[in-house]
């Protein structure tokens, strides 16, 4: 089976987490989480991170650490992880679910126009008519791993007075990450193990804000700063294990690699399949870091193109399903979704990991060209 995607190790791998089996720091104890989130923040130009054993714990702190309280109001797009919907209601809070742009990106211009139809301003509060809730936050999300316009998003925020909390969980290459941030900007990566850097499971908050990361700090350490057994806060068990960071320091040591990998076979599947009939390459070759994307015509291309894949031992599933349409999520306010109804079922991820061969590469080319002839 070529998978769409599975970890890429090397014999390094292993054998940094044999060392630090042999250390006996296997838990969250132990000097390697704290070298990974000082090597991760030097990397991806942060001043400080706060490593955490999944991407749903970095969300969950973020959004509580930001101010996120009960029966607030916190703008998403329905076409994510079911993480991004999860951090605000583990929050106490409601996710405001709107549509995404032919880009994949928050559309600022309507949802600006709806901000000014459905909510008013009261003590420099955002307050959503329907249910006089606090607007309190909003988390654009780097879908499919491409760069998001971060400064443009941060002014949008601000005008609104709106906290932002960036979804980048897929988003790994330090190049997207190296511009001027002020302490207003937060950040959530993942490292499981379908993620361009891995860690197995584990996130990483990062900020330029040293209250904002103290708070998360605390919260992922059950409530605990400095003492064994004083608690400031009820907090969370939320820490990264030094297991997981040992291999996270490997993986980093191996990003440029990794991405120079990934970059090279991205270019030949583009190159191979621009000039589909009914498909379009949605690729970025400078932003877009994790998984490759066509978009299709129709539902029907999708599911010729997933049976002709199955026969051929190729992964191929469904990408995201659009949250509002799940049953956990189906009371929660929503506006108009068009674009996002009618795309979900014609995103195809084509095999995204670094193990991908050529041979790999020729066959799924092969096979996509067969169906367009």
């Amino acid at each position: 089976m070529i998978n769409t995607y599975i970890p890429y190790f090397r014999k390094k791998d292993q054998n940094i987490l044999r060392q630090c089996l042999k250390t006996n720091f296997v838990s969250t104890a132990g000097p390697l989480v704290k070298r990974f989130e000082d090597d991760f923040s030097k990397r991806y130009n942060f001043k400080y991170c706060t490593a955490v054993n999944s991407g749903t714990s970095a969300l969950h702190l973020g959004l509580k650490a930001i101010g996120v309280k009960e029966g607030d109001s916190v703008i998403l797009p329905s076409y994510t992880f079911a993480a991004t919907a999860n951090a605000i209601i583990y929050n106490n809070a409601n996710p405001w679910f709107f549509d995404c742009d032919e880009d994949f990106n928050l559309p600022i211009d309507k949802i600006e126009k709806i901000l000014k139809s459905k909510t008013y301003l009261n003590k420099r509060n955002l307050v959503l008519k329907k249910n006089n809730s606090i607007v309190r936050a909003i988390i654009p999300v780097s879908t499919f791993g491409k760069k998001l316009e971060f400064n443009k998003l941060m002014r949008f925020s601000q005008k609104y007075n709106l906290k932002i909390l960036f979804d980048t969980a897929a988003c790994h290459d330090p190049k997207i990450f190296n511009f001027p941030k002020n302490n207003k900007m937060h950040f959530c990566f993942s490292f499981n193990g379908n993620k361009t850097l891995t860690t197995g499971a584990g996130g990483m908050f990062a900020s330029n804000s040293k209250n904002i990361t103290i708070k998360v700090k605390t919260l992922a350490n059950v409530g605990k700063k400095m003492s064994k057994y004083d608690y400031e806060d009820v907090g969370f068990n939320y820490k990264m294990t030094n297991i997981q960071a040992s291999l996270g320091l490997s993986q980093l040591d191996n990003l440029n690699n990794i991405l120079s990998i990934k970059k090279k076979f991205f270019k030949n599947y583009y190159e191979k399949l621009k000039n589909l009939k009914n498909t379009k390459c949605f690729f970025d070759p400078k932003n877009q870091n994790w998984v490759f994307v066509l978009i299709v015509k129709s539902y029907n291309n999708f599911k010729t193109i997933q049976s002709l894949f199955r026969k051929s031992k190729i992964q191929l599933d469904f990408f995201w399903k659009p949250l509002h349409l799940q049953k956990p999520y189906k009371n929660f306010i929503r506006e108009n979704l068009k674009f996002t109804e009618l795309i979900w079922k014609r995103v195809i991820i084509l095999p995204s990991h670094p193990g991908v061969t050529k041979n790999d590469q020729k066959k799924i080319t092969k096979l996509l060209k067969t169906i367009n002839d």
